[in-house]
């Protein structure tokens, strides 16, 4: 299928469908990251938050006909991203390439599902440019940050 980057007309899912399938992908990552003392933070954005997850028309939106769960890694700056991730040469919200550190992985929920990871050095968090890049794409960088979001992990 031809990468296609505009996002054609989407029919979400029903909230059950939306819900059980978000714990769904939840279970998987935990299954898969969890426990690493190097992780401290993991959060979901993006449609299944928002209530907006479902099925794209045709041709569908990056390779797929359905939305993607979107998985924020807070992570430490020696953290290792493993190898079977696929790097997303579009996840590229911040100006500096070396920060865009963006993989998606096709179909790993229900065969069908594919999951973005994106991943944020501790080093990172204290660069107020860096945050405020990150909130203007849509990722809640700021203690306060006005972006829906689910955590699903917080080292304590």
């Amino acid at each position: 299928m031809p990468q296609n980057n505009s996002r054609p007309a989407k029919k979400p899912f029903t909230e059950n469908e939306q819900v059980l399938l978000r714990n769904k992908a939840i279970d998987k990552i935990k299954d898969l990251f969890l426990p690493n003392d190097k992780i401290l933070k993991i959060i979901l954005i993006g449609s299944s938050v928002k209530g907006s997850f479902g099925e794209y028309g045709p041709p569908g939106f990056r390779n797929s006909l359905f939305s993607d769960f979107d998985f924020i890694f807070f992570v430490k700056d020696d953290y290792e991203i493993p190898d079977w991730l696929k790097k997303e040469p579009s996840g590229k919200p911040f100006t500096d390439d070396s920060l865009n550190l963006a993989y998606r992985n096709a179909k790993m929920v229900d065969d069908k599902y594919d999951i973005e990871f994106f991943f944020i050095r501790e080093e990172n968090l204290d660069d107020n440019n860096f945050i405020e890049e990150g909130e203007g794409a849509g990722i809640p960088l700021k203690k306060n940050s006005k972006i829906e979001h689910l955590t699903i992990f917080e080292k304590k």
